[in-house]
Formats: structure tokens, C-alpha cells, sequence
């Protein structure tokens, strides 16, 4: 039996985030139990721990202006925190991929070894312009006059922003997943799209016009950011992270798009498996 322990941490007065962990030996922290559940794979082992950030799956709601990239940040470090761990390594999936990131370059003496899932460029320019240029031009190719009929009314009609959802997962998805995800995010009402949309919205605005490729090279640790050549992020992006990461590589995945964990599961955990084991992942 997999050792498995839930509950909740207090990372402020009124802010509980829950946690799932699972398995025992040395520590992976993931964000986003609700996204992320099948990476409980990783736990022979090791113990993975999963958490949902505020105002995310099962952990406290709180006003938009309590919610910011750096209060993500802060976060993650009382997660560290609660279990008593000097240093962990760290897993972040898409947004969640910039999170992991900062926290190791502003505490890289916590941090054993960085995946990025498909996540944030290193700076905001002008990778972001490409970003929402392709993701414009795939979204109208599907369903033109989308992003107009969205932003038409504010805010957002409920059943546009519900269909504009569902349409950017599927012009993300680079290959028929292998598997659906094991569980419904949207069970819990902080993962309802117009909540999610709005909180994902309020984060990134805070976080400006970033540029990390300096704070970067603060990162020591091995660090591997995982690309899907069907996702909406341009490769030449992708490949910032390695120049200025020390001691980064780049692992591309052909026709898999922002859902490595769905889409091509066999390679993407088996890459895992050998980062996590102190080997480059072919590819």
C-alpha cells in the first residue's frame, strides 16, 4: 500500500491549502492536486506532494486582490515549510511552470531538481506577443469571431467564456489523449471556468513586465523544461531556458501539445522517471 495523507495547510490567518501526499522518501512538490493527480506516479520511492493554491480545487477562496503571482510564490514556500523540508524538488504544469521557476531563483539553496511543464516563457517580450497571436489565429480558424463575441460584454457572457474554454484546450491538445484525466476539476466551485478565468487573469497581470534570464542564472540545480511542439509556445522560447538556466536542457515532444501527461504518458513520466533518477531524459 502507497502511503497517502491529506489535510490542510495554513499559509495565512484565514488561508488553508490543501494538500495530497503520497508515497515516502525524498520530496516533490507539485501545485494543482485538481490538474495533477496522475503524476502520482512518480511516488515509488519518493513523496509527492501535491497542493491546491489559493483560491484553486479544495483550498480557501479569497478577493482578487489577495491573488498574485508572488503570493503564488509565497505559498509554495509554506508548503516547504509545513512538512519541514530543507530542500524539495519541484514540478510545475503550465502557469504553475513560472511559479516553481521564481521560487527556485529566489531560493535556490531549497531546490533539488526543476521540471517546467510547458510554462511561461523567461521574459514577457516578445514571446508573449507570439503566444497570443497563434493562440488567436487557431482559436478563429475553429471559431471565427470567438475572442470578439468574448470580449463583447463585460463580463464575460458565462456560456461564450464556457465555450471559449473548451475550444483553447482542444487547440492546445496536440494528440487525441491517451487517457482522460483521472478526476473533474470542475467538481470543486473554485475550478468553475469564470472563477478560473479570473484568478488566472488577476495572476498574470501581477506579474508585469517580467524578464528573468538574469535572476536565472541563480538556478544551480538541474533543471528540464518540457516542450510540446503542438503547443501554442514558440520553440525559440523554450530554448531561452536553457541558455540561461546553468544547467537546463530542453526535452521536445513531437505532435504533443500542452497535455504531455494525457497525451503521451508512456514518454513524458518515463522522461521524468530518469530526471528525477539523475539522468538526462532522451530527446
Amino acid at each position: 500500500m502507497t502511503h497517502v495523507q491529506e489535510g490542510f495547510i495554513q499559509a495565512e490567518e484565514d488561508v488553508r491549502l490543501y494538500f495530497r501526499a503520497v508515497g515516502d522518501g525524498e520530496a516533490v512538490v507539485i501545485p494543482l492536486v485538481c490538474w495533477t493527480e496522475e503524476f502520482d506516479v512518480l511516488a515509488r520511492g519518493r513523496r509527492v506532494i501535491f497542493y491546491d493554491p489559493r483560491n484553486r480545487g479544495e483550498s480557501t477562496a479569497v478577493d482578487l486582490e489577495r491573488i498574485s503571482f508572488q503570493n503564488d510564490v509565497r505559498d509554495l514556500d509554506a508548503v516547504r515549510r509545513h512538512f519541514g523540508l530543507e530542500k524539495i524538488s519541484l514540478i510545475g504544469w503550465s502557469y504553475f511552470g513560472g511559479v516553481v521557476a521564481r521560487y527556485a531563483m529566489e531560493f535556490p539553496e531549497r531546490v533539488e531538481r526543476l521540471v517546467m511543464v510547458c510554462g511561461p516563457p523567461i521574459r514577457r517580450l516578445p514571446h508573449s506577443e507570439a503566444v497570443n497571436r497563434i493562440m488567436a489565429e487557431r482559436l478563429n480558424a475553429v471559431a471565427p469571431g470567438i475572442l470578439q463575441e468574448l470580449n463583447a460584454t463585460s463580463p464575460p457572457d458565462p456560456e461564450k467564456l464556457r465555450q471559449f474554454w473548451e475550444l483553447l484546450r482542444e487547440v492546445r491538445t496536440g494528440r487525441k489523449p491517451a487517457r482522460p484525466m483521472r478526476g473533474d476539476p470542475s467538481k470543486t466551485p473554485n475550478e468553475r471556468v469564470e472563477k478560473v478565468v479570473s484568478v488566472f487573469s488577476r495572476a498574470t497581470q501581477t506579474q508585469g513586465d517580467w524578464d528573468w534570464r538574469e535572476d536565472a542564472r541563480r538556478v544551480t540545480c538541474p533543471a528540464l523544461y518540457v516542450f510540446g511542439t503542438a503547443d501554442i509556445l514558440p520553440i525559440e522560447a523554450a530554448q531561452e531556458w536553457a541558455e540561461f538556466l546553468p544547467n537546463a536542457r530542453v526535452l521536445k515532444m513531437d505532435g504533443i501539445g500542452h497535455f504531455p501527461s494525457l497525451e503521451d504518458p508512456g514518454r513524458f513520466f518515463a522522461a521524468l522517471e530518469s530526471f528525477f533518477s539523475g539522468q538526462w531524459p532522451e530527446g
